[in-house]
């Protein structure tokens, strides 16, 4: 009787232990990671430009679509099934996160007199913004790629008439499974469109600065139609060495 009473507690205890060791295990894995869309502008000024123009932009805040505005990152598989993980956050919110680097993209190029997000003594000449289609991992199969889609608008903030729209949707094959590639190739991504964004309105601007205050009809820009398939390597990155390696859906 002892002997069974004995077994049956030493059972217990080696179950006891199992789960404490386990629990201790699954803890070190229950890490989160933050990241955050990221670079350093660099825009060169163009020979014909007469960068700084007399003008001033708002830097209005960027939407974004609402299935893609939350701390966990999206995960694609198809256009009707989507995962977001656990473990994988953006450090800040997506809109607030856009918006920042558009706003010191902007200022960085020295584009204009003045770039803010707030003007509160004068009203700005100019105010950008946008919205944010994409924002997340997509899963081709075999191959993965960080997908961005965004879209811009400049409105003359005197009487609110658009003057210049601009839009993509891209994607950037990533070679690697850590999600920090993911996130560096939508960097890459956004760096090379707000390069982009600054010709253009550099553009627009010389003509403004060179002739009549009203903007001629042939500056304002439409939309760029939805670039095909994108699989060049990130920049950022030396993808030399790399090979792809499927990542597995987390739960």
């Amino acid at each position: 009787m002892k002997q069974g009473i004995m077994k049956r507690w030493l059972f217990s205890l080696a179950v006891v232990c199992l789960a404490i060791v386990e629990g201790c295990s699954w803890g070190k894995v229950q890490i989160k990671n933050y990241y955050i869309i990221s670079y350093t502008p660099s825009s060169p000024t163009p020979a014909s430009s007469k960068r700084p123009y007399p003008y001033s932009i708002q830097v209005g805040r960027f939407e974004v679509q609402r299935i893609f505005n939350r701390q966990s990152i999206l995960y694609r598989f198809s256009p009707q099934q989507i995962q977001y993980y656990e473990l994988h956050d953006w450090a800040v919110r997506p809109d607030f996160m856009v918006t920042d680097m558009v706003l010191r993209h902007l200022a960085t190029s020295n584009l204009t007199n003045r770039v803010g997000l707030e003007y509160f003594e004068t009203r700005p000449d100019f105010r950008i913004e946008g919205t944010v289609e994409a924002l997340e991992k997509f899963d081709a199969g075999d191959m993965f790629f960080a997908h961005l889609a965004m879209t811009f608008k400049l409105l003359r903030v005197r009487d609110g008439t658009q003057i210049w729209e601009y839009s993509f949707d891209q994607r950037r094959q990533v070679y690697q499974e850590e999600m920090v590639y993911t996130v560096r190739g939508l960097s890459s991504i956004l760096q090379s469109q707000m390069d982009i964004v600054v010709s253009n309105l550099d553009s627009l601007f010389l003509t403004m600065s060179s002739g009549p205050a009203q903007v001629p009809a042939a500056t304002v820009k439409p939309s760029e139609k939805p670039a095909a398939q994108e699989t060049s390597p990130d920049r950022d990155v030396d993808e030399s060495t790399f090979e792809i390696i499927p990542e597995k859906p987390r739960k």
